[in-house]
């Protein structure tokens, strides 16, 4: 079987994967595990969070409910004037700052790390929401594929570049946390080739989706086992928000030929958006002693068994610090 033929059944595969898996899904969020309502304080004045992607989608509904809820909010994003505008940001003066941030650029997330220092202002939780999904495989100008750059690589390098504000953040008691918004499609990750994390050689939507998914569980449970090795304060979270309707599905041709039939049976912006504030706010998961940090419709699940390997989240561990030539995690 020649290497087209291979690459074409492949992709069909990890298509049909895909469906199977978002299907279940959908029939499980409808039917016996419905929406929750996060579990968080009614009045949550003091607390500091910082969020990428909240210009759109679960986001900027995340971004609405932590403003009801008093909290300090800093977002960035690709168009600040976007986020300005779908935020009303004249109405919150000096509760919302919106500042500019392409992960797809390591120099970007380096400007926005420096400005977010600037403020002076406590972080008390970062979360990892930005995201794309699918399309043609493309590189970014460091030469990192788009996927796995915005999703996983970008987050990788914000996470260390405010780790040691986080920390000196968190309290022993109420430790500051990092929440990765990753997916259910993580377990497409399951075939991630540690040896072309980039898929130089081998291309399909789906499994580079999957892959940095997955990357943002193995990363989350890494991350968080080493500070549970000492009194931790920071905790680290992953999270799928649900199947949700939102522009991400651009590319899923049965969304966007059935789209009424999408609006009824997925989950809609703001109950994506709701898991997000539970993760950030909720107080049982400060202390929580779980193998697992995973959520999913804010309720502690457990991962993937590929994920929830030790040794293939330090393999991944070591190549994102590789990447980015980072020597010694949260030490600039």
């Amino acid at each position: 079987m020649n290497c087209f033929k291979m690459d074409c059944l492949l992709t069909l595969w990890y298509k049909f994967y895909l469906n199977v898996v978002g299907a279940t899904y959908i029939f499980k969020e409808q039917i016996w595990d419905r929406h929750r309502k996060p579990s968080v304080p009614a009045n949550c004045e003091g607390t500091n969070i910082v969020i990428t992607g909240g210009s759109r989608g679960i986001g900027l509904e995340a971004v609405k409910k932590l403003l009801n809820l008093k909290c300090r909010i800093i977002v960035g994003c690709r168009s600040v004037d976007q986020a300005a505008k779908a935020l009303n940001a004249k109405e919150y003066n000096e509760q919302l700052t919106i500042l500019p941030l392409d992960l797809m650029k390591l120099s970007s997330v380096r400007s926005f790390a420096e400005q977010v220092k600037s403020t002076g202002i406590p972080i008390h939780c970062l979360i990892n929401n930005a995201g794309i999904m699918f399309g043609p495989r493309k590189e970014t100008e460091d030469g990192f594929e788009c996927q796995l750059a915005t999703n996983h690589i970008g987050h990788f390098l914000l996470s260390h570049l405010l780790f040691n504000n986080l920390e000196a953040a968190g309290t022993a008691e109420k430790p500051a946390r990092i929440v990765n918004v990753s997916s259910i499609a993580h377990y497409l990750g399951s075939w991630m080739d540690f040896q072309d994390l980039h898929a130089t050689k081998r291309y399909s939507p789906e499994q580079a989706y999957g892959n940095s998914k997955a990357a943002q569980v193995m990363f989350s449970q890494y991350l968080d086992s080493m500070q549970a090795s000492k009194v931790p304060r920071v905790r680290v979270l992953a999270l799928h928000p649900g199947v949700v309707k939102t522009d991400l599905y651009t590319h899923v041709w049965w969304v966007k030929l059935f789209d009424w039939f999408a609006w009824l049976t997925m989950k809609t912006a703001p109950q994506g958006g709701d898991t997000l504030v539970h993760a950030a706010l909720a107080p049982e998961l400060a202390q929580a002693v779980v193998t697992n940090k995973y959520l999913e419709n804010s309720r502690l699940q457990r991962t993937s068994d590929f994920t929830a390997s030790l040794e293939n989240q330090r393999k991944l561990w070591e190549a994102s610090c590789q990447m980015l030539n980072i020597q010694e995690f949260g030490k600039e």
